[in-house]
């Protein structure tokens, strides 16, 4: 039989210093997979770019705030039915937080969650405030643009 005595037994029982917990990691892959959700969430996949308006496509812009409910209901709802229509539509995200984001939503008179329609001159058309379903967009789209 191993007899050990206390000193060889408290080193067996001290835990090693400079190694990883189990709790950082677990906080590590919880920070990674946060990361991962809100790089999803981010509208990279439409245009900014405000100056397509009035160019001869009709386009949609879509005021986004990551903080409000009714613009990320919006964007998966645009980002669902966009495929449809974007040969036919330009579809663009007003970013809420930025200077030009702000400038635009005072200039049109936007509120955030909505999306303002134009029409292929530039010219206001209408308005959608969300939440809303695929279905309702895909008929303003065509109601608005007559297609």
């Amino acid at each position: 039989m191993l007899n050990l005595d206390s000193q060889a037994t408290s080193l067996l029982n001290h835990r090693q210093s400079g190694g990883v917990s189990k709790s950082a990691i677990a906080s590590l892959l919880v920070i990674s997979g946060l990361a991962i959700l809100v790089w999803a969430m981010l509208p990279a996949t439409f245009s900014t770019d405000l100056e397509r308006i009035g160019q001869g496509k009709p386009a949609v812009a879509i005021i986004y705030d990551t903080e409000n409910g009714a613009a990320n209901n919006l964007m998966e709802g645009y980002g669902a039915i966009r495929h449809e229509y974007e040969h036919l539509v330009e579809f663009l995200v007003v970013d809420a937080t930025r200077p030009k984001g702000q400038a635009f939503i005072r200039s049109s008179q936007a509120l955030i969650g909505s999306a303002v329609y134009y029409s292929a001159d530039g010219g206001k058309i209408t308005s959608v405030h969300g939440p809303q379903d695929t279905e309702f967009l895909l008929d303003s789209i065509k109601n608005a643009f007559n297609l």
